[in-house]
């Protein structure tokens, strides 16, 4: 083994994952304006209630919850496309981020079906908005 890297099988991501890359892109084209470098780089902090919730209208927040709560039901693959084409553009993820990464999984998993009801529609919809307390 010459490197570390060696040990891995990598391999490219499932066609259906680029095609939707496609999408993703022709939606920050027509949503998105151009962004300087300086606010791309701090992206994940921008919050702008709006454009999450034009996401959310697509179906991409909550991109993997199930869509009988509002979600796409997409897989693991695409939702890393959409995370990185949506950081790579600079978009203002900071509205939904906590909500669809952490709290929306876990409510799937560990909550009660009112709490699911409850919570994941909002989730999904990009009206729900959560952050981390210390």
């Amino acid at each position: 083994m010459s490197n570390l890297l060696d040990a891995f099988h990598l391999t490219a991501l499932p066609p259906e994952a680029e095609a939707f890359r496609a999408q993703v892109k022709a939606f920050l084209k027509e949503n998105l304006p151009g962004t300087t470098a300086d606010i791309r780089a701090r992206s994940w902090m921008g919050f702008d209630a709006a454009f999450s919730q034009r996401l959310a209208a697509r179906g991409w927040v909550g991109l993997t919850l199930p869509a009988s709560y509002g979600g796409a039901g997409m897989d693991a693959f695409a939702r890393f496309v959409l995370v990185e084409e949506l950081l790579a553009a600079g978009a203002p993820v900071a509205a939904h981020w906590v909500a669809d990464r952490q709290s929306g999984p876990l409510i799937l998993k560990y909550g009660t079906a009112a709490q699911k009801d409850f919570y994941l529609s909002r989730i999904c919809a990009g009206t729900a908005f959560f952050c981390i307390g210390m």
